[in-house]
């Protein structure tokens, strides 16, 4: 894939790879350059703007559910490396809930639910991201 690092055989193997690298290996702070510096994650709870955002909003999620792990389930996508790669990620998370929180005082359940990602990338980059998590399973689990 002409602009994106070799090591992914094609765009769901990156879309994959770096939720893998992210989340799974605690890869962090490659947000700094997997993400633009100024990418929008928009999300039902708001819009995030700017890598160093996504940054703080990871390490909240992580801080709150450590053990936290994304398992990428399906990935569709279109377009192109010289226009843009489109991808829909549909992912399932296990959990624990072991810290404070948005979720409130940490119950140490664990809790299991989806997420989705639409991402824009080019360029080895995201640049653009739509994210809806399924707060409403959390909470059922949480009590």
């Amino acid at each position: 894939m002409k602009g994106f690092d070799p090591k992914y055989k094609d765009f769901p193997d990156y879309i994959n790879g770096i939720t893998y690298e992210i989340w799974e290996e605690r890869g962090i702070d490659k947000l700094e350059y997997l993400y633009s510096n100024d990418i929008p994650v928009r999300s039902p709870s708001g819009i995030v703007i700017g890598n160093k955002d996504v940054i703080k909003a990871t390490k909240a999620t992580l801080s709150e559910f450590p053990d936290r792990r994304l398992l990428g389930e399906d990935v569709i996508w279109s377009g192109s490396p010289d226009t843009g790669m489109l991808s829909s990620h549909r992912i399932i998370s296990t959990a624990s809930h072991l810290g404070d929180g948005i979720f409130g005082k940490a119950t140490g359940k664990k809790v299991k639910f989806r997420t989705i990602a639409d991402c824009h990338a080019i360029n080895n980059q995201i640049n653009d991201e739509w994210l809806i998590r399924d707060q409403g399973a959390i909470v059922r689990q949480l009590g």
